[in-house]
Parts: structure tokens; sequence; C-alpha cells
């Protein structure tokens, strides 16, 4: 499971929350998806977060996570962006040529 689905099934049940059934405004970009058609659909979502009355909780939980397991896109009335760059080295070593 990745990073961001763990996230989202451990988020906690927030009463009143704003972004109930928009998740698709707070995703973060789609491949190719043009930055204005982004900016138009986070635009609205921060909105949203602004005025949540479950904000306070929803900041509170995705603090509590570890940074791996934060989500992108906008959560908790802020944007977050994707995390880019060289994927980690895994912990398992190569044997060959021992």
């Amino acid at each position: 499971m990745t990073p961001e689905l763990e996230a989202v099934g451990a988020a906690p049940c927030l009463p009143g929350a704003r972004c109930r059934g928009k998740h698709h405004l707070f995703d973060v970009a789609a491949l190719h998806e043009p930055p204005k058609a982004v900016e138009a659909r986070h635009r609205p979502a921060l909105g949203l977060c602004s005025r949540c009355p479950a904000l306070a909780r929803c900041q509170d939980w995705f603090n509590s996570l570890p940074p791996r397991q934060r989500p992108e896109g906008v959560v908790a009335g802020k944007l977050r962006p994707a995390q880019v760059g060289r994927p980690r080295k895994s912990n398992h070593q190569s044997t060959e040529g021992k």
C-alpha cells in the first residue's frame, strides 16, 4: 500500500468536514494535467479548508503522521506538493561478488 493510501485509510472521522465528497478538488496534479487546471481545482479546495469546522482536528491528524505517510495535495488547509526526487536506496544490500 502506498503511503498516501495508508494515510487516507487512517484518516480520522471528521464530522462536518467540507472536503467530504469533493476529493477531486484536493488531489495532486494528474500526469499531464495543465497547471492552470490544477490551480483551478486547488483554489476552491483551499477556500473550503479555510472555512472548515474540522480544520484544527485535520491539522492535528496530519501533524501526527510520520512525514513519509503524509498525503499530498490540499490537506489540512495547505497545499502539500508531491515529493520529487530520487527513489530511496533499499536497505537490502547485494551479495553478488562476495
